[in-house]
C-alpha cells in the first residue's frame, strides 16, 4: 500500500471516530433529557411557584468518575425555552407535559 492511501485510510478512520463520537454524546443528552422532563412532570413543577430544585444542577469543579451530562442537558432545554429557571436556581416546564412527547 502506498503511502498516500494510508494517510487517507487515517484521515477517513479519524472522521469517522469523530462523527460517530458525536452521535453517542447527542443520543445520549437527548437520552438525559428526556428523564429531566419526565422528573419535572412527576414532581409536578409545572409553573414558577411550583418550581423545584435539581441537585445536578450546579457542574462540579473537580468531576469524580465518568462525565455527567445532566447539567449540559439541563442548560440546553433553558436555552430552548422547554425548562424555566427561577432566580433562585429552581427548574419548572413551560410546557405542558402532554405537548412534550414524553
Amino acid at each position: 500500500m502506498t503511502t498516500t492511501i494510508q494517510i487517507l485510510m487515517g484521515v477517513v478512520f479519524f472522521i469517522g471516530a469523530f462523527i460517530l463520537s458525536q452521535i453517542i454524546v447527542g443520543r445520549r443528552l437527548r437520552a438525559i433529557g428526556a428523564r429531566i422532563l419526565k422528573e419535572l412532570s412527576e414532581q409536578k413543577a409545572l409553573d414558577a411557584p411550583s418550581a423545584v430544585a435539581l441537585a445536578y444542577a450546579k457542574t462540579d469543579w473537580l468531576p469524580k468518575g465518568l462525565r455527567d451530562l445532566r447539567p449540559k442537558s439541563l442548560n440546553d432545554l433553558v436555552q430552548s425555552d422547554i425548562v424555566g429557571k427561577t432566580p433562585e436556581g429552581k427548574f419548572y416546564l413551560k410546557k405542558q407535559p402532554h405537548e412534550l412527547k414524553l
